[in-house]
């Protein structure tokens, strides 16, 4: 009698595993924020290129000096536009303005 109890709570837990519910799939997006910096020379593009690109997060830049912005693509799951302004804050880049670009659909 006791193996066969022993053989009902083996086999009642093994089957919870079974229904135990599954992580929910976090929606991987990418988005991109334009960035006005009201300032940039070539130190602060080394800068940009050196310190901002290995954030945690961020798939692409594009830097525009003439217009002193940078273009940060990024995924939204890991990093938000909160967590890029201390970035650009932490390598001495003052932040004017952010604003979010609008991705085009590609046909």
């Amino acid at each position: 009698m006791k193996k066969f109890t022993v053989l009902l709570i083996v086999f009642a837990c093994m089957t919870s595993m079974g229904f135990a519910q599954k992580p929910k799939k976090v929606e991987k997006k990418k988005e991109t924020v334009e960035i006005r910096l009201d300032e940039m020379c070539q130190s602060c593009v080394n800068k940009i290129d050196k310190y901002i690109a290995f954030e945690k997060g961020i798939t692409g830049l594009d830097i525009n000096q003439d217009e002193m912005s940078v273009n940060v693509t990024y995924w939204a799951n890991e990093t938000d536009t909160t967590k890029l302004k201390k970035a650009f804050t932490k390598v001495k880049l003052n932040v004017e303005e952010m604003k979010m670009v609008e991705e085009k659909d590609k046909e």
